[in-house]
């Protein structure tokens, strides 16, 4: 909790002191600029009808309110969601933990329950979540890794390398603030993006690239998925921390497709585009295609970044 936290902080600050005193080469007085203190992780109390203090383990939960022990079935009161002790007797082994869902998935469950400096609630369900979840993203590692090559869509690569850079992006800036519950929300929007577009005709190559960047993200919280993953893409760099693009192209932008004036579609699309490539996406995904389907285009207004106006 914060008092033994708070005791290690004194600790190293006592010995950063004297190593400091007693050797003038080192200049560092204080070994930390500040203390951030995580939430406890917390688990319901059980006690049986003469007051004794019960462990999950020996309890059976027939529904919501009907909890019993598991050897005499009989009345289990259920306490509420307190800090794990040895005393109450509410811990969880995690030992038992790693061996049914694997360590990752525990990390990734306590990690994106909430805020780091509030407290956490146990699930075995929310393990078992982020156990099949780890289990997809797995999954997509291996059908991007034995994807064939396919035809090299330029527009709709750079439309995915886009997105991917903004979320890697947010996910960085994310993990340096501390949020990682919400670097691990993005996680999961990314992985659709990506599910989405493994069995079209995206480059290979241009996937690959985007994983492995995903991947070295989601080291610090999955360390042995993340370096499995890698080494299945034969990532050379998997100890180095991605450069993250500070590139405005990347950004996307809403874009307006116009008919004789009037907006038929909102686009989001890739900052700098040129007409041809505009062209193109409103080709394949605009619903504004429908009403230039089978007519003659007079003229075409195009503005960079805002509007693209077909006069039919």
């Amino acid at each position: 909790g914060i008092e033994h936290a708070i005791l290690h902080l004194l600790y190293s600050r006592f010995f950063t002191k004297g190593i400091n005193l007693c050797n003038k080469k080192i200049k560092i007085v204080e070994p930390f600029n500040n203390l951030f203190t995580q939430g406890m992780v917390c688990h319901e109390t059980y006690k049986d009808l003469n007051n004794n203090w019960l462990y999950p383990d020996d309890i059976e939960k027939i529904s919501t309110s009907n909890v019993v022990k598991k050897d005499d079935k009989s009345k289990v009161i259920v306490g509420p969601a307190e800090s794990m002790s040895k005393s109450k007797k509410n811990t969880i082994d995690p030992e038992t933990m790693i061996k049914q869902y694997g360590a990752d998935a525990v990390r990734w469950f306590i990690l994106s329950d909430s805020p780091p400096e509030k407290d956490v609630q146990w699930s075995n369900t929310g393990v078992s979540s982020a156990n099949k979840f780890l289990q997809k993203i797995w999954n997509l590692n291996f059908e991007i890794a034995r994807k064939k090559n396919g035809v090299k869509d330029s527009i709709k690569g750079k439309l995915i390398n886009s997105k991917i850079n903004n979320f890697v992006h947010k996910i960085d800036s994310a993990i340096k603030n501390f949020r990682f519950n919400v670097a691990i929300a993005l996680f999961y929007e990314v992985y659709k993006i990506l599910k989405d577009n493994v069995n079209t005709n995206v480059n290979k190559k241009e996937l690959t690239q985007n994983i492995i960047l995903i991947m070295k993200l989601m080291v610090p919280f999955t360390p042995h998925l993340a370096y499995e993953c890698l080494e299945l893409h034969g990532c050379k760099t998997a100890d180095k921390w991605p450069n993250i693009s500070k590139d405005d192209d990347f950004d996307q932008i809403k874009f307006a497709v116009q008919i004789n004036g009037k907006t038929r579609d909102i686009l989001e699309v890739q900052k700098n585009l040129d007409e041809s490539q505009i062209n193109k996406v409103v080709k394949e995904k605009s619903k504004a295609h429908k009403y230039l389907m089978d007519k003659k285009i007079i003229k075409t207004i195009f503005i960079n970044n805002k509007i693209i106006n077909y006069i039919i």
